[in-house]
């Protein structure tokens, strides 16, 4: 992966801010924090100016002039100070803009001309309205430029002239007009990149005193790890940081690094576990893993795609599961083993290896260092977005940076990609800091290591807290309200069924005559009945409880006791679906394809065939549209319900999600929420649907189990049930259980 070419990128102008606007509170804490880092390098706070009529070109003061009247004009991007500009809010929504090199000087009208063609200059500071800006954003991202004293204009790229030294001058404003639009960019460290509200975390940064012979050295190992079972016949160097603070008197946080050993990394550590802003940490520095050739003269088998770029659990279950017992045994290390105590880090490949790290396992680490991470499609890693967006917030809090002229090949363009990241990070509420760095591939990454730290291990031991989540997803959740354990140890399996009172019953396998359980109402667990080899449960228009079974081909009914009484056979089920006019839709599979059949008064016939394999039904709170889920796709398909039973009007309609390293959703049981919302059982975790289709939240599961069947029921109806293959998972929600015992009720468009 090579980087860029140093070629001036007008697509890099072009970017999403991290806010909606340029806010007072934002341009106040920029213009501190560049006033606090005027010594380091690149401008805190300093932002440059792009004509969208002219994106090669940037707005400069003409010779960085120090006079009033100094012309201001366009040229092309050089990096100078009388390039650079700053904002400073005045009140009531205006600002004085300035170039870096002065403060005394500021963007003005010359002598407050109100006329079109009026110069645009520089002008020693005041509070004369031709000094004073709105900056007022449009729907494509841009500027219109708006002095007070003329609000019907704005500054105008004349023409639209491209070249060096054309005028910029007053103009009347036509918001529709490229030639008033301009582009405003965060130069390097920018707090406008840190997508924290409004505050830029971090952007104030500043280095605690110390003093150099407090700063103790630590010990450095290394060794060759070559016995990795997950990663087998692979051989890679590690390096072991000690700090000298160290006494195992008890765990010691832990750091690890991607791609290796960085020994400026071991003095910023050092340099951090003596101000107490980092804790006692030990650091492992890991290469990635390499296959040898068997013979000479060829290339080994490189794993740092394989393992790095893989969206799976593989390189994180390698580090938790392998490496860091290992090194705790050779070294006589106490390492913690909380995800609050363990920070990952990394750049490119390594930075989405990191995040990827504990996005898996934020119970293995919870704080993240990412720069130039590469969220593109190598493998699945440019889904990531989507992911953040869909499902609900982990507690991961994450500094990121991107570079203005990052990486870009087949795989993507890193530098729009991690933008997408900075979006989705911020659009479900995580703890996080997003930086964009003026520069090439993973530039910054020393220069920002030790903000990124103080950041990222900040407040600690307390424990890094999830986010509120996406929108969609507050639709159905409870604040404080997550997960419980309500069964463990169990053999589950089959579909599952709520009734009026709140009651979910559910299928246990492997015991002598097989049970039918349920959970009352308040949640306790009951038996319910002997059942031979039930495979769906569902209850009817009646109120009772009815079984299906793809082994005897039986359909059962037990009454209020248990007590069974067959009502149909010869119809191989593998789930079952009650309808309010006492009929049933039951899915069946042979060794061709599933088939889907409506039941009523003993009576049976096939309605619909050609799913891979026919699994989970439910129908919506209006009654006309059946789901049903194709457990072998992803996939669940809509149909009009007739009422003869039949189907028509066939749509492979919703769409799941697939995780990168399965082939199929897993699709199984299917509900739906008297309020309209369709929840799937997969291999992710729950996938909540829209009306018109897509996966709009995933639900995993704490212990990241895939889910086989899902239930809304308790004593309000508001309690969400997931079934895995051993364990019963529920959690109070906003949505509510229906069935066959609910009236019709009306579906509203789902928000987007």
């Amino acid at each position: 992966m090579n980087a860029r070419d140093g070629a001036f990128c007008p697509s890099a102008l072009i970017l999403p801010l991290a806010m909606t606007s340029l806010s007072k509170t934002l341009l106040a804490a920029l213009c501190a924090a560049l006033a606090t880092h005027h010594s380091h390098a690149g401008d805190w706070g300093a932002y440059t100016l792009i004509p969208a009529s002219a994106p090669t070109m940037v707005l400069e003061a003409v010779d960085a002039g120090t006079a009033d009247g100094t012309i201001v004009s366009i040229g092309k991007p050089a990096g100078k100070s009388n390039q650079k500009w700053s904002f400073t809010p005045l009140g009531d929504d205006f600002y004085s803009i300035k170039p870096s090199y002065t403060s005394s000087l500021v963007l003005a009208i010359a002598k407050g001309g109100v006329n079109n063609g009026a110069q645009l200059v520089l002008e020693t500071g005041g509070d004369k309205p031709w000094q004073q800006w709105q900056v007022k954003k449009l729907d494509n991202g841009s500027y219109n430029l708006i002095p007070k004293h003329a609000p019907g204009k704005g500054i105008d790229d004349n023409g639209g002239k491209q070249a060096p030294g054309s005028r910029i001058d007053l103009w009347a404003n036509n918001p529709n007009d490229q030639h008033l639009q301009w582009l405003i960019k965060p130069l390097a460290g920018s707090g406008v990149a840190a997508a924290k509200g409004d505050e830029p975390e971090g952007a104030d940064y500043t280095p605690p005193a110390i003093k150099p012979e407090d700063v103790l050295p630590g010990e450095i190992k290394t060794f060759q790890y070559t016995s990795s079972a997950i990663f087998p016949g692979t051989v890679r160097d590690v390096t072991v940081f000690i700090p000298k603070q160290y006494d195992g008197s008890k765990p010691a946080c832990v750091y690890v690094k991607t791609d290796g050993y960085n020994p400026r990394e071991k003095t910023v550590m050092e340099t951090m576990i003596a101000t107490k802003e980092m804790p006692v940490t030990v650091g492992v520095f890991v290469k990635p893993g390499t296959l040898p050739a068997p013979m000479k003269g060829t290339v080994d088998r490189r794993n740092r795609c394989f393992e790095y770029d893989g969206v799976g659990d593989n390189n994180v279950r390698f580090l938790i599961g392998e490496l860091l017992p290992f090194i705790a045994k050779e070294y006589n290390l106490n390492l913690s083993t909380s995800g609050n105590d363990r920070c990952i880090s990394g750049g490119s490949s390594g930075g989405i290896s990191a995040f990827n790290a504990a996005w898996e396992r934020p119970d293995a680490f919870s704080r993240v260092y990412c720069a130039s991470g590469s969220f593109v499609a190598f493998r699945g890693g440019h889904e990531f977005p989507t992911l953040v967006r869909k499902t609900e917030a982990k507690p991961i809090r994450a500094f990121l940076t991107t570079a203005t002229h990052d990486m870009e090949n087949c795989a993507g363009d890193w530098f729009l990609l991690d933008q997408e990241m900075d979006k989705a990070l911020k659009f479900s509420g995580y703890d996080y800091v997003f930086r964009i760095i003026d520069g090439r591939h993973v530039a910054g990454y020393m220069e920002n290591y030790q903000e990124a730290m103080s950041y990222l291990w900040k407040g600690w031991p307390e424990l890094v807290k999830a986010g509120p989540s996406a929108p969609r997803a507050n639709d159905l959740l409870i604040a404080n309200e997550g997960w419980q354990l309500a069964a463990k140890d169990l053999n589950l399996g089959g579909g599952t069924a709520c009734n009026a009172a709140g009651d979910v019953f559910f299928i246990e396998r492997g015991m002598p005559g097989q049970m039918i359980s349920r959970f009352d109402a308040d949640g306790h667990l009951k038996a319910f009945a002997h059942s031979d080899d039930a495979t769906g449960l569902t209850v009817g228009a009646d109120g009772l409880l009815y079984s299906v079974s793809a082994g005897s081909g039986k359909v059962m009914k037990y009454d209020t006791e248990g007590k069974a009484t067959q009502v149909a056979e010869d119809l191989y089920g593998q789930y079952i679906l009650g309808l309010p006019n006492g009929g049933f839709y039951v899915s069946t599979n042979d060794k061709v394809f599933g088939v889907v059949w409506f039941l009523k008064d003993g009576q049976k016939m096939p309605v619909t065939d050609g799913l891979k394999f026919a699994a989970g039904l439910a129908y919506r709170p209006d009654q006309w549209l059946l789901s049903v889920a194709d457990g072998k796709s992803k996939w669940v398909y809509s149909y009009q319900m007739n009422a003869d039973g039949s189907l028509t009007n066939r749509e492979r309609f919703f769409w799941l999600h697939v995780q990168d390293w399965e082939d199929d959703a897993g699709a199984q049981a299917v509900c739906y929420s008297k309020e309209g919302q369709m929840f799937v059982a997969t291999r992710a975790g729950i996938q909540v649907c829209a009306d018109d289709g897509p996966t709009q939240v995933i639900l995993p599961m704490p212990d990241r189990a895939r889910v086989l069947s899902v239930c809304l029921g308790g004593k309000d109806l508001d309690t969400l049930y997931a079934f895995t293959d051993s364990r019963v998972w529920k959690r109070k929600v906003q949505v509510h259980a229906m069935g066959a015992f609910t009236p019709w009720t009306k579906v509203g468009g789902t928000k987007l």
